[in-house]
């Protein structure tokens, strides 16, 4: 995606934590309980209005609810050429490019979901609607009864998607970011048993249409790449989530070739990690798989995985990026370690064997909670770490409590960023597994989600 002549204005990180630009800081000191959250507003009590946790919520250990707050922006000839329409909502439009749009990415400069989708927009209307929707929803929170607005906006993207597909001339890019779409919306839906699965599929379905024939395994375009990776940090957080007697459905045969080609290409979503992703995902399937049928355990496939996850390397452009990294390598590790030990549970097996293999899974769980929190909450790195806050945060013991107040912290945070419910939902699993681990009945975090019929949709 290309958009000329587009351009934010500069986005200052002030240390309480609200990105603005100068003006804005300016603006906040003379009035701070402008873009007070709500809890502040309903105690009437001043509210500092750092983002995405003030501070008095910060150290009441609360959830902070901010009213929504624009960021400014500057664009030039493509913003002014969309013209008006019935199908437009250009209050939601514009929430998503300046405000939905930004939880998708690490950097809020490079953001291909925000102005230079409006090309896409034009394109298609499936796409259109499937925007509108989730600004309908993130808006309010994502509530137990979804808005009417987004209800009738999802059911406008679907009806669209089915009559864009039947005809040929239309861009199967925009079909994936339509599905992509429709999928976050209803992960984060109040029924926790769908995660967006049928979605996934279709993705499924458009990644392997595009891989299809040599010449698309050397595509280099960008926008094939930021579909491709796309859908490779989707399946890092789903794979695990699909029932391992379902028909898959991948092609990972040409989906590696891909990844091999993209490199490190910098993905606007999570940078330089492709790898690194696409290898955590096939970590999922495989300890689902062995979860379901410990049976069936695969010791070569176990030794490639961590060889796979111990020896990838990348060069971060950046401190927070590598520490975002090393948490996804130790997730990707802790999952394996603890399935293997789930697996073996019901065998006997060498104590000393064994007890090296907890302690390893106690210094990655450390290890994992030490790098997330060496990135700040006001980084737009938070969006990303809810996978392996829970993976990690799981095997806390009760001697780790202060690591388990940063967890909760942190979570509570990403909920206040991206306002999704499964983040909510990780805390309370979270908790229900400290307790059964410091009553002296620790539990694998992943069959104790299945067990209570979640199918949490984090990252």
């Amino acid at each position: 995606m290309s958009f000329p002549g587009l351009r934010f204005k500069q986005v200052i990180v002030s240390s309480s934590g609200h990105a603005s630009t100068q003006q804005e800081q300016e603006s906040s000191r003379r009035s701070k309980s402008k873009f007070g959250c709500r809890d502040c507003k309903a105690k009437r009590v001043k509210c500092d209005g750092a983002y995405p946790t003030c501070m008095r919520c910060q150290r009441q250990g609360l959830v902070c609810l901010s009213y929504p707050r624009l960021t400014q922006w500057q664009v030039e000839t493509p913003w002014l050429s969309l013209q008006p329409n019935k199908l437009v909502n250009r209050r939601l439009l514009r929430y998503w490019l300046e405000k939905v749009s930004q939880t998708l990415v690490i950097d809020p400069e490079n953001n291909p979901f925000s102005f230079p989708a409006l090309e896409y927009i034009a394109q298609s209307s499936a796409l259109l609607h499937a925007i509108q929707s989730l600004s309908a929803s993130h808006e309010q929170y994502f509530p137990a009864n979804t808005p009417v607005i987004a209800l009738e906006e999802r059911g406008k993207a679907i009806s669209c998607l089915r009559k864009e597909m039947d005809q040929s001339h239309h861009t199967p890019h925009a079909f994936f970011l339509t599905v992509m779409l429709l999928a976050l919306a209803q992960g984060a839906d109040s029924d926790t048993k769908d995660y967006g699965k049928q979605h996934l599929f279709a993705a499924r379905a458009l990644i392997n249409s595009m891989l299809q024939g040599t010449s698309a395994l050397t595509n280099n375009e960008p926008v094939f790449r930021l579909c491709l990776g796309m859908y490779l940090y989707w399946d890092m957080c789903s794979s695990f989530l699909v029932d391992s007697w379902e028909p898959q459905g991948l092609n990972l045969f040409n989906i590696s070739i891909a990844v091999h080609r993209m490199g490190d290409w910098h993905h606007p979503m999570y940078g330089t990690c492709t790898g690194l992703v696409f290898i955590i995902a096939n970590v999922g399937r495989y300890c689902r798989q062995i979860l379901d049928s410990p049976q069936n355990r695969n010791l070569m496939q176990e030794a490639v995985l961590e060889d796979q996850l111990t020896t990838w390397k990348t060069s971060p452009q950046n401190p927070g990026l590598g520490h975002l990294y090393e948490a996804f390598r130790n997730h990707g590790l802790i999952f394996l370690y603890r399935a293997r030990a789930h697996a073996q549970s019901s065998h006997l097996t060498d104590p000393d064997s064994s007890e090296a293999q907890e302690s390893l899974i106690q210094q990655y769980a450390e290890e994992t909670v030490g790098h997330l929190m060496q990135i700040p909450a006001t980084s737009y790195y938070l969006n990303f770490q809810s996978l392996p806050l829970l993976a990690a945060g799981s095997e806390l013991t009760e001697s780790n409590n202060f690591l388990r107040d940063q967890v909760r912290d942190r979570l509570r945070a990403i909920y206040s960023l991206n306002r999704l419910p499964a983040n909510l939902l990780a805390l309370q699993l979270l908790e229900e597994l400290w307790d059964a681990r410091d009553s002296g009945n620790p539990s694998f975090w992943l069959p104790h989600m299945l067990q209570q019929d979640w199918r949490l949709l984090l990252g």
